[in-house]
C-alpha cells in the first residue's frame, strides 16, 4: 500500500472517529510555514489529535495564472500530519472523504449543533 493509499485510509478512519466523538476539531492558525511567501489564502485551518498526533484539515485558495496579469481563484482541501509548526505529509487530492471530513470538522469545531439548539429554544 502506497503513502496515498495510507493517507486516504487514514481519512476515513479519522472522519469515523469524528463521527463517533474520539476525535474534537478546533479552529487554529494556519502555521507561517503555509502562508509566507506565498499568494495562497487559508481562510479556516482545523486541527486535532488522533491517537497522539497532530492532524489538520484546512482549505487552501490560491491565484492560478493564465496569463502574466490575468489569474483565477483556485481551491484545494488538505490533510496532513503536523510536527511542531510544519505540516510534514500532505495529502491534496480531490477526495469525496476528505471534503466530507472538512465539512464534519468544521460542524464539530463550532459546535453547530448545540448552538443551533441554543437558539431554537
Amino acid at each position: 500500500m502506497d503513502s496515498d493509499e495510507k493517507m486516504s485510509k487514514l481519512i476515513a478512519q479519522v472522519l469515523r472517529a469524528t463521527y463517533s466523538g474520539q476525535v474534537r476539531w478546533e479552529v487554529s492558525e494556519a502555521p507561517p510555514s503555509l502562508t509566507r511567501a506565498t499568494d495562497s489564502f487559508i481562510p479556516l485551518f482545523l486541527k486535532a489529535i488522533y491517537k497522539g498526533h497532530d492532524l489538520v484539515v484546512y482549505e487552501e485558495r490560491g491565484k492560478y495564472w493564465t496569463d502574466e496579469d490575468t489569474f483565477n481563484w483556485s481551491t484545494a482541501l488538505h490533510f496532513g500530519v503536523v510536527i511542531g509548526s510544519i505540516v510534514v505529509s500532505d495529502y491534496a487530492r480531490y477526495s469525496p472523504v476528505l471534503r466530507e471530513l472538512y465539512e464534519e470538522a468544521k460542524k464539530n469545531a463550532s459546535n453547530l449543533d448545540s448552538l443551533l439548539d441554543n437558539l431554537l429554544d
